[in-house]
């Protein structure tokens, strides 16, 4: 097809979420021009390499952001108006858009960090310290403890109480799960490294505790600027 790329996608993380960004850019850069039809689930599978479900979901993902828009018997458009939503695709083989990435994430996490040691409750408190010792769990099973670290996070974001922080630190762990999923990963690779991180949260907890914002900030830019010094680590050296 001529106005889609016809590069097959290697397999990774999310075939879907690497077809959307494919599908963006061919919109993006005009090849694919507003208020056309996009092609077949098919044409586009056989471009990309990957099934139709695959496809289907990304379109999923651009009908979500309104970068596309569905006409019933007629197939699927792209939007004459544009992309009616923020966007977010990190993109693990640009590492000048990794680092970018991560210091965007550190600005939020940061302020939510301190936000939530002013503004927790006691209830706050509790639940991020049982997430903290579900992630004390995963280490002494010898897990990855993804699941579980996200959700120590999230409890912290609950717990600024502001609408704000909740629901776009949602839609980042939405959109960068996989990056989070990686770094994790990498770091259950070493025993001594998972302990560092645990005490790193651990320094986080604690400031909340004690509804320090100040040490609370400072123990939050710590944590994800070493995360982003692991997962460069992990790029750099892959097994």
């Amino acid at each position: 097809m001529k106005n889609v790329s016809s590069s097959t996608i290697a397999r990774g993380h999310s075939l879907s979420d690497e077809v959307a960004m494919r599908i963006r850019t061919s919109i993006e850069s005009g090849s694919i021009e507003p208020g056309k039809r996009l092609p077949t689930e098919q044409e586009l599978g056989e471009a990309y390499g990957v099934s139709r479900p695959v496809i289907r979901e990304a379109v999923s993902i651009l009908k979500s952001d309104g970068l596309v828009i569905s006409q019933q018997g007629r197939g699927h458009f792209v939007n004459p108006q544009g992309a009616s939503v923020f966007r977010l695709e990190p993109s693990f083989e640009d590492k000048e858009d990794l680092a970018d990435l991560f210091h965007f994430l550190i600005s939020v996490e940061v302020a939510a960090t301190e936000q939530a040691a002013i503004r927790r409750t006691p209830s706050d408190l509790n639940a991020i310290r049982q997430h903290l010792g579900g992630l004390e769990v995963a280490i002494r099973e010898n897990r990855n403890g993804v699941e579980e670290d996200m959700k120590f996070h999230r409890a912290i974001l609950h717990a600024t109480h502001n609408a704000y922080f909740i629901s776009f630190g949602e839609f980042l762990e939405s959109r960068v799960r996989n990056l989070i999923r990686t770094a994790r990963e990498n770091t259950a690779r070493s025993q001594d490294m998972v302990q560092r991180v645990q005490n790193e949260h651990e320094a986080i907890f604690k400031a909340i505790a004690a509804q320090d914002g100040e040490n609370a900030r400072a123990a939050a830019a710590y944590h994800l600027d070493n995360a982003a010094q692991r997962l460069r680590i992990y790029l750099r050296h892959p097994e």
